[in-house]
């Protein structure tokens, strides 16, 4: 150890100064060891003279900074030392290929990266570092928003709260309508509801405090790195690169960080009805499901299905929209209501029940209102498929051209099913019907299967609330029975003439050579 080294040494742990503190006797340790010291000795004496430090220790900057400038020279020597040389023809390595992303020596230059772009050691470095430092600021930058994120925590908790409040409200004037013997499931569904504010509230903050932690040890772990050799740094810069991009990537706040009012709210006698069959106004009815050929639907059997009556989710509402407390209607609002949801992520309200394979229903009041949109959408958003009104004219949501009607619905029915096209590929289509008279408006055909298409309604500005309308209990058996279409009922029999021609053309038209090649006689 040289002199100056054994200078610039703390006397506790005999290595070089780490945030060197002066005691009021004159001497200086490292941060650490002085803390360590004191807690061990149970006084906060000098370790060297034994003198009493009543007052806090200062930071010796001067020393610090001579502690820094040496081991910034020592690193710079041992660098020159050892020097990195290439693996492969012993050379000192001064260049770095842009195209392999890779450290080489000027003969690699002229072997096998002949036609590469390469640049300086010390360029390269320098421009990586303006990269890291950048995505480093905006790494910061997020971390201080988010621990500067107390005002959108507070808003998220107070809706969470006034949604709580509103859903408990509803939950007991819903049981008060009901029978004396439902006191115990009412105090059930509340104490769930409860129980799940809890759960959002914290998740909220574990969410935060998650992204907090991550974003401190990635910005930390980086600026260590940062450090490095300039050979290890090159080698690990697309590892810190991606550890960045990773840590900003983590989604934020959505939807299903509130209250799941539908959950709660959403048809609750049909939920209670399932142990009370004789109180619920719902009831069973048939639904024709999507059949294929040679199934049981050709003997006349039909399944019959439960379902759930279509609710709107308030959850997905703009602040320009009010849904309606037993969540069957929504409204534009002139105004924004006192409490808008602060997390709301498009310009509709969904359903709180998707559409999958098969026949489904639906119908919309729309009143006298002159601007509205009803229709589905694919989860997650993506294809809208939907009937607008707009005035006088309407039009498809996948379309740009407008029709009139001689007489304007009060109410639209959707209706999605499957069907097979002429080639025989399997699509759902979306069709609007006059909820009144069954007069198809219009269709949308060739919509993908495989996910889940969500009931969606915007009410136009001024115009009247849209409202659900329950769904039918009156229909028949002999009104479910509908048969499969005619290319479904006889498309292997279709197969199977196409295949006779086939073979027929062949017999009367074709031949084939002793080689097994196919040529048409002439």
């Amino acid at each position: 150890m040289s002199l100056l080294e054994d200078d610039l040494s703390c006397p506790v742990c005999t290595e070089v100064f780490r945030e060197p503190l002066l005691l009021s006797c004159g001497h200086s340790f490292c941060r650490q060891c002085i803390t360590d010291h004191w807690t061990a000795s149970g006084s906060r004496s000098c370790p060297l003279c034994r003198q009493l430090s009543p007052q806090e220790p200062l930071s010796n900057l001067g020393l610090r900074n001579a502690c820094e400038s040496y081991l910034k020279e020592r690193r710079s020597e041992k660098q020159q030392r050892e020097e990195p040389k290439c693996h492969i023809h012993g050379e000192k390595i001064q260049l770095f290929c842009k195209i392999d992303e890779m450290a080489i020596c000027s003969q690699c230059k002229r072997d096998a990266h002949r036609y590469h772009k390469t640049q300086t050691l010390q360029q390269s470095v320098r421009q990586r570092k303006e990269k890291l430092k950048a995505a480093l600021r905006s790494a910061e930058k997020t971390l201080s928003s988010l621990n500067n994120s107390a005002t959108q925590e507070a808003e998220v908790s107070g809706y969470i709260q006034f949604q709580t409040l509103q859903t408990q409200k509803m939950l007991k004037e819903e049981f008060k309508k009901l029978h004396q013997f439902l006191k115990k499931e009412e105090e059930g569904r509340i104490a769930a509801l409860n129980r799940e504010e809890q759960d959002k509230r914290g998740t909220i903050e574990r969410i935060i405090q998650g992204r907090i932690r991550s974003l401190s040890d990635v910005i930390r772990e980086v600026e260590e790195e940062m450090k490095d050799d300039d050979i290890d740094f090159l080698q690990n810069y697309t590892s810190m690169m991606s550890r960045i991009e990773c840590a900003l990537l983590e989604p934020m706040l959505c939807s299903e960080s509130l209250i799941d009012v539908p959950k709660h709210l959403g048809n609750l006698k049909y939920k209670v009805w399932k142990n009370m069959k004789d109180v619920c106004p719902y009831c069973k009815y048939w639904t024709p499901s999507f059949f294929t050929p040679l199934t049981l639907s050709e003997a006349g059997i039909f399944p019959l299905v439960f379902l759930d009556p279509f609710a709107l989710n308030p959850n997905t509402a703009p602040p320009c929209f009010s849904v309606s407390d037993d969540l069957t209607s929504v409204t534009s609002c002139v105004h924004p209501r006192d409490n808008p949801n602060p997390l709301y992520r498009n310009c509709m309200v969904l359903g709180n029940v998707g559409y999958g394979d098969g026949v489904h229903t639906f119908t919309i009041e729309v009143g006298n209102s002159r601007h509205w949109t009803v229709g589905v959408c694919l989860e997650p958003l993506s294809l809208v498929c939907g009937l607008k009104r707009d005035g006088d004219l309407y039009r498809l949501l996948t379309s740009q051209v407008m029709f009139k009607m001689k007489a304007n619905p009060k109410a639209v029915r959707v209706k999605v099913e499957d069907y097979y096209d002429l080639w025989f590929q399997h699509w759902r289509k979306v069709s609007f019907f006059d909820g009144k008279t069954d007069y198809r408006i219009a269709e949308i055909s060739r919509v993908p299967l495989g996910r889940r298409l969500l009931p969606f309604v915007i009410p136009g500005e001024g115009a009247g609330p849209l409202r659900v309308v329950p769904a039918d209990v009156t229909l028949t058996h002999e009104q479910a029975e509908q048969k499969p279409s005619f290319i479904q009922r006889y498309r292997l029999g279709f197969y199977f003439v196409l295949v006779l021609l086939w073979f027929v053309f062949l017999y009367y038209y074709g031949d084939f050579d002793i080689y097994g090649d196919f040529f048409i006689n002439k």
